[in-house]
């Protein structure tokens, strides 16, 4: 079981900047693993691949949706026009 830090339409900034954003998914990637350590019997599993995909609205009221790192960002709170940081609680999915 993979432990996140953020859940879906959580408030995010990445560490370096103060762009506001909301979590909109976390990337999910096929991997082949190989059973027991054997290559006779690869099995493909859905993995998280470290990215979470979040959305904002930029200067020119244009929607945008990209990929960061899940280590790149931070939580964020928008309160009356101002955002504060608060600190990062996991969350288990």
């Amino acid at each position: 079981m993979n432990t996140f830090k953020f859940m879906k339409d959580d408030w995010v900034k990445e560490k370096s900047g103060n762009q506001l954003m909301r979590v909109d998914e976390y990337q999910i990637v096929e991997a082949v693993v190989n059973a027991s350590g054997s290559t006779s019997l690869p099995v493909t599993k859905r993995v998280f691949s470290g990215k979470v995909w979040c959305t904002w609205v930029n200067e020119n009221k244009a929607v945008i949706t990209q990929p960061f790192w899940e280590d790149d960002l931070e939580p964020a709170v928008y309160q009356q026009g101002n955002m504060v940081s608060h600190p990062s609680f996991n969350h288990a999915h």
